[in-house]
This record gives structure tokens, C-alpha cells and sequence, in this order.
């Protein structure tokens, strides 16, 4: 059931990551000044990649654990914690995605979705610069090995 949610946001994050690093790149990297060193360039692209990356499913996001966690409520208000119980108790109208993101929408606001977003984004800058920085090494590593085997 989950997997769905997971899968949709998973997708989204990958194409934007791709999409966001390249464009940063090419925005960036063509406009360096000469002596300023292209590991500092692909550092900071990499870091912008995570923070679009996360702020474009971050919504999505808040909305999968909202969905997820309303299972865990029901199992710490009735006692159990398998789902027999939960069946059993008579508790189990769950509330879908959409339903969850109105209701999310009409108590608490559109920031309800981007709450945490801040520091989500300063872990994801740091993370994604050094996953891009590896990326980019790992791709020159193999470059000039194959640029040997061919000699």
C-alpha cells in the first residue's frame, strides 16, 4: 500500500536530482573563473541538486508519513500492535492521501508541508555534494581507465 507513495516520491526525487545537477552544472561551471577549482563547482551544484530535490517532494513527503503514521495512532489507542488487533477493535477506517492532505490543508495551513524543509535542506545540501563530488570522480576514474585499456 505504501509502496505507492514511496515509489511516486522516489521517482519524482531521482528525475529533479538528475535534472537540477546537470542544469546547475552547465549554469555554473560555464561561468567559473578561471583559476577557481572545479571540485568547489561541483560541490555547490551538487548541494543545490539536494536542496530541489527534497523541496520538490518534501510535500509529498509529509503526507506519506501522515498516511503511515495514522496506523501506528490506532494501534497505540486500542493497545494493539498487529493489525488483527486493530481489525478486531473495530477501528479500521483509514483515511487515504488525499483526504489526509485536505484535512492537513484546513487545520493547520501550507506550511503544514514544508515544515522541517530548513533543515532537511541543510543535510540534503551536504550529502548530495559529496554523493555528486563521488559521482564525478568515480566517472573520471572509469573515463581515463578505459581511455588506458584502449591504448
Amino acid at each position: 500500500m505504501h509502496s505507492g507513495y514511496h515509489m511516486s516520491k522516489s521517482s519524482k526525487a531521482e528525475t529533479y536530482s538528475f535534472w537540477s545537477y546537470e542544469l546547475s552544472k552547465r549554469a555554473f561551471i560555464s561561468s567559473r573563473e578561471e583559476g577557481s577549482p572545479e571540485w568547489m563547482s561541483v560541490l555547490l551544484c551538487g548541494g543545490v541538486a539536494g536542496v530541489v530535490t527534497w523541496a520538490s517532494v518534501f510535500p509529498l513527503d509529509v503526507i506519506k508519513t501522515r498516511v503511515q503514521s495514522q496506523e501506528l495512532r490506532q494501534n497505540a489507542l486500542t493497545g494493539g500492535t498487529s493489525e488483527r488487533s486493530t481489525l478486531l477493535s473495530g477501528q479500521t477506517q483509514r483515511l487515504g492521501a488525499v483526504e489526509i492532505t485536505k484535512r492537513a490543508y484546513q487545520s493547520e495551513g501550507i506550511s503544514v508541508f514544508f515544515r522541517g524543509l530548513g533543515i532537511c535542506s541543510a543535510r540534503a545540501f551536504i550529502v548530495n555534494a559529496v554523493q555528486w563530488m563521488v559521482y564525478e570522480w568515480m566517472m573520471h576514474v572509469l573515463v581515463q581507465q578505459k581511455a588506458t585499456q584502449a591504448i
